[in-house]
């Protein structure tokens, strides 16, 4: 017998063990298509006139008037005439696992076409919501299947006492051995759909919840009126309070969703309700793309400030919990409503709505990274993900890895790859991604440089406010060039030296950064102090007669030449001195040399030329990493092949100031997000 074979042989015992225990024989009458089916999971007492719980307006609102005994059930089960039933599983994860189980195999009822909304209320992270709030989830994540330890004998660097299964410590995963149900991922055109078409509902707010939220001083978005909202769902059979849990609940969405989920809400059974759905869709019997879980806030799972947690666990509901039981019952119906009015059309196509564009307020523009995002060398990326942080991942394949960020603060980060076509690329592809606004972002490349040792000194932080291009260009071996020409390096249609006129079409060889914006910068982090080393202190002192290069880091406002070719040498740092000099009409001074900018700078300009993005918000730091030639007494050979031996003397140290001074800037701008979303800073 095959596997397939067996599969039915099994769900057609089951069916008929079900229906008989259902008092219902199996009949050759054609089943009953159920097109949505409304989940409660709780009812204080009975299903109509007292006090309600998640059933009772669904069945004093709703015109069910055909019932079904459902003795595997802890009520009967309730429809309409037009496809639509109500049913209760219970509280916690087994009554729900259970129930839905039994329902899903009643002979009664055709589901292979139903939409399944789960609609009740839970405990909400008052660092997301407030009372009241409704949230439609992505993800849902199971908080039960773990193991615990008492925290009284946890050891004293461990956060808490819950360990992944096949896990030793918390938040690590993967040892060989786990099961496959933690986390359930739900059709996320279908939960944007149901966003979309119940966000702008009004929820009830009242006294009791406002002075209720009143406590939660700190947390704004405990303090707001109740919302619509997007947000993922953690199901525990444990009815856990406190601080430190409320920790692990944000640290066990993250970890098994790979960054992806947000923790929101908790509840006491969705993922037995999932569990049974998923597995009665693997056998045909229901379609899982056709869930959804709408969980409304009645309490907050952690206490507020001056409360302990035994207070949490035991403070009564605002109201007794009816507004968040109004809005679940209000908003599943309008989604109900809305499939069943329009069943021709969602009978056969899953209703879906764009991804809501997540607004974006800055973007950490990073070149290249060694290894991982986290825990081994560091380059450019690793301190902005360990340290902001950049702690959620989002898969970008078109791009050179994929992107990092940070919801809370709306920091989004990305390497770009090194060299101007990858940056170039790389930026136009975020630009043009449709789960992205980046209309109001500011821009910040932060990146290690070699630098010009006239202005400049290792480990030293410049912010440019010209970006000059250094391959479009004319090129000669300086062997073969006239004895009177300095370099074998001309602009484009300019083959002469000294080189002509600037041509009136630029080629996007020169881009010119806002200058109120970048002397803001600059004089935000001019004071910031900059790590200095032994090594870093004997490269400079090697520089005899380069006083800037001879000085402890500092931070200064200096230009960029962006070159393919990592060029290296006195009579090249010439060049680049009077290339920059040229292209900015004596205006910019050449002080970091690096390979992506004006890459970064094309693909920006054709999107602000789209309105994708503000060109005026863009920013530039460059830290000394090596300099851009030898010392006196040295060759130019000599000095790179020494540097590419040895390694750079302030490799790391430019890294951490590319993060000390260009982080001081972004929390200052997510910081006061009410004020620079309009309003560019000036000095």
């Amino acid at each position: 017998m095959t596997s397939h074979s067996i599969l039915r042989y099994v769900l057609g015992f089951a069916v008929t063990l079900v229906a008989s225990i259902n008092g219902a024989q199996p009949t050759n009458d054609a089943p009953i298509p159920i097109k949505v089916c409304a989940l409660a999971m709780f009812e204080m007492g009975e299903v109509t006139g007292d006090r309600p719980g998640e059933l009772q307006f669904w069945v004093e609102r709703e015109n069910l008037s055909n019932i079904y005994d459902f003795p595997m059930g802890q009520t009967d089960l309730r429809m309409s005439d037009d496809g639509l039933m109500v049913a209760l599983t219970g509280g916690g994860v087994t009554h729900a696992a259970t129930t839905i189980a039994a329902l899903g195999l009643d002979p009664r009822f055709d589901f292979s076409e139903t939409y399944w909304i789960i609609a009740g209320i839970a405990g909400t992270d008052p660092l997301d919501a407030s009372l009241g709030t409704a949230a439609w989830a992505k993800w849902v994540v199971d908080g039960d299947l773990l193991y615990e330890l008492d925290a009284r004998e946890i050891p004293d660097d461990w956060p808490y006492g819950m360990i992944p299964l096949g896990g030793y410590e918390p938040n690590q995963l993967d040892t060989g051995w786990t099961v496959d149900n933690i986390a359930f991922q739900l059709n996320e055109g279908l939960v944007n759909w149901a966003y979309s078409l119940t966000k702008d509902m009004a929820i009830e707010d009242t006294p009791a919840m406002k002075e209720f939220r009143s406590q939660f001083k700190g947390y704004p978005n405990a303090m707001t009126p109740p919302r619509v909202m997007i947000g993922d769902s953690l199901s525990s059979s444990t009815y856990f309070h406190g601080e430190k849990l409320n920790q692990w609940a944000n640290d066990w969405m993250k970890l098994h969703t790979d960054g992806q989920a947000e923790f929101v809400m908790t509840n006491m059974e969705d993922s037995g309700t999932l569990t049974a759905l998923r597995r009665l869709s693997d056998a045909g019997h229901v379609d899982f793309e056709r869930v959804l879980v709408l969980r409304t806030a009645s309490n907050f799972s952690m206490q507020p400030p001056g409360k302990d947690a035994t207070w949490s666990a035991t403070a009564a509901y605002p109201d007794n919990g009816r507004p968040a039981l109004e809005a679940a019952y209000q908003l599943g119906s309008k989604v109900a409503h809305e499939l069943i009015d329009n069943w021709t059309v969602f009978k056969n196509r899953i209703p879906k709505a764009p991804t809501p564009k997540e607004k974006i307020k800055a973007v950490v523009v990073t070149m290249f990274e060694l290894g991982e995002d986290t825990g081994d060398r560091p380059a450019e990326f690793q301190n902005w993900v360990e340290r902001f942080p950049l702690e959620s991942r989002i898969s970008f394949p078109q791009g050179y890895r994929d992107l990092r960020y940070n919801q809370e603060s709306g920091v989004l980060g990305i390497v770009t790859g090194i060299g101007t076509f990858r940056s170039a690329s790389s930026i136009m592809a975020l630009g043009m991604d449709p789960r992205f606004d980046l209309s109001e972002a500011y821009f910040l490349v932060a990146g290690i440089a070699g630098v010009d040792p006239a202005d400049m000194s290792l480990g030293s932080a410049a912010w440019a406010e010209w970006l000059i291009d250094g391959d479009l260009s004319h090129e000669i071996d300086p062997r073969e060039i006239p004895e009177d020409w300095k370099f074998g390096y001309m602009p484009l249609r300019s083959a002469e030296y000294p080189w002509g006129p600037i041509p009136a079409n630029d080629e996007g060889v020169r881009y010119r950064l806002n200058p109120e914006l970048v002397e803001w910068a600059y004089q935000l982090t001019k004071d910031v102090p900059i790590k200095d080393t032994p090594a870093m202190k004997a490269m400079r002192e090697k520089y005899t007669g380069y006083a800037n290069a001879q000085k402890p880091p500092f931070v200064l406002k200096g230009d960029q030449l962006a070159a393919m070719t990592f060029w290296h040498g006195t009579l090249m740092n010439d060049w680049a001195n009077e290339w920059v000099d040229y292209w900015t009409e004596g205006q910019g001074n050449f002080v970091t040399s690096a390979m992506e900018e004006t890459g970064t700078m094309q693909s920006l300009t054709f999107l602000a030329n789209a309105g994708k993005v503000d060109i005026e918000r863009v920013l530039v730091l460059r830290t000394a990493s090596n300099f851009s030639m030898q010392p006196p007494g040295v060759s130019a050979a000599d000095n790179l092949s020494g540097e590419k031996k040895g390694g750079y003397s302030a490799f790391i140290p430019s890294l951490e100031a590319a993060y000390d001074v260009g982080s001081l800037v972004i929390r200052e701008i997510v910081g006061n997000w009410e004020t620079y979303r309009e309003n560019l800073p000036k000095p």
